[in-house]
């Protein structure tokens, strides 16, 4: 597959990170950040498809101050299988690498990726689900200004809470501060 970026300038920044469109390009440095090479190639080129069809994806987090990958900004539709969440909403979801947790990285990403969904596509709300005990998830996911929309189930069955962030003002920003 040759390398797919859509909108390779795409750029955003915020006071400690710069998010780009995730790129087959990211594959090493995802897979050292996550550790998981299979999930840093499935990521990358599903992001790649994703923003080429919708305008819109996954996007790279990395430290503004050394261009270090920390982790992954995610809003894709969220497709089948997702029992909780419509195959045609959108769907938020982040990580962060484990040695730079607790730097609040994946709020301050999320809330630019998110912003910038507001003004490139025109839906409503975005969804996303935290399994288990994931106590940071569901903090990430209240601070954004996500609230519980009910219980789900995720593809493999596990059991998980649903999330919802409605699109809230006449600008397309949501609310949450």
């Amino acid at each position: 597959m040759s390398e797919l970026l859509h909108e390779p300038t795409r750029r955003l920044e915020t006071e400690r990170c710069v998010l780009t469109p995730l790129s087959l390009a990211d594959v090493d440095e995802h897979t050292a950040a996550s550790g998981r090479r299979e999930d840093a190639v499935r990521d990358t080129q599903l992001a790649a498809e994703h923003w080429r069809a919708h305008g819109f994806g996954h996007w790279s987090v990395r430290d503004l101050r050394n261009g270090a990958f920390v982790g992954v900004a995610e809003l894709h539709f969220a497709g089948p299988g997702i029992e909780g969440i419509s195959a045609d909403e959108v769907e938020a979801g982040w990580w962060i690498s484990e040695s730079r947790h607790n730097e609040g990285l994946a709020t301050e990403a999320m809330r630019a990726a998110i912003d910038d969904l507001w003004d490139r596509a025109e839906v409503d709300h975005v969804t996303a689900y935290v399994g288990g005990p994931n106590p940071p998830s569901r903090r990430v996911a209240l601070k954004l200004g996500f609230v519980v929309r009910g219980l789900g189930t995720g593809r493999f069955g596990e059991p998980m809470t649903v999330y919802e962030l409605p699109r809230v003002s006449d600008t397309g920003r949501n609310a949450a501060p």
